[in-house]
């Protein structure tokens, strides 16, 4: 499999970040129910989404992996993103090298179980194609719904922090099976 090759489960095409991108993640950016359990919980202006996904291209660039927007494969719409990134260096709860998983869900697909199957799929090319020795993910210990995907991944409770913007997180962490310690 290349490195931008699009990974397709069961019901989602995962496409490698792109700058047609971009308008989804602002869109989600500024839904106050997507955005209330990232960061400080405001939702962002499209200035800042953008931002990021210029940043994400470049992780891309430069990493060979990185975010994937999350399209339904009948339709080709897309509901979401699934994150797999190092860190930026002001996430003081991980190290730059981790290989971090997260997901941001359009309000109208919650519930669909796409998550967690994008996830797998994450998560496997992590512990395939990159060699990674664990995927971490932060969490805000009041998501409930983001720690029974963590759980559904195999990603286990490591220790709570406090994140960037002050908030509690929960770290949590899988190793790669494959890897010895």
């Amino acid at each position: 499999m290349g490195v931008m090759d699009a990974l397709e489960t069961e019901r989602l095409r995962l496409e490698p970040w792109a700058p047609e991108h971009a308008g989804m993640l602002a869109r989600l950016a500024a839904l106050p129910d997507v955005m209330r359990h990232i960061a400080d919980g405001a939702p962002w202006a499209p200035a800042r989404a953008e931002e990021l996904s210029a940043g994400m291209l470049v992780h891309w660039h430069v990493h060979g992996f990185g975010w994937r927007a999350a399209l339904e494969r009948e339709s080709g719409h897309a509901v979401g993103l699934i994150a797999l990134a190092h860190p930026r260096v002001d996430v003081a709860e991980l190290d730059v090298e981790d290989h971090e998983i997260g997901w941001w869900m359009d309000p109208a697909v919650w519930g669909r179980g796409y998550a967690t199957e994008g996830g797998r799929a994450i998560v496997a090319e992590a512990f395939g194609r990159l060699g990674a020795p664990s995927v971490v993910a932060r969490v805000q210990p009041a998501n409930a719904a983001s720690l029974a995907i963590c759980a559904a991944l195999g990603l286990e409770p490591e220790r709570e922090a406090i994140g960037t913007f002050g908030e509690p997180v929960r770290v949590l962490r899988r190793l790669n099976p494959h890897k010895p310690d």
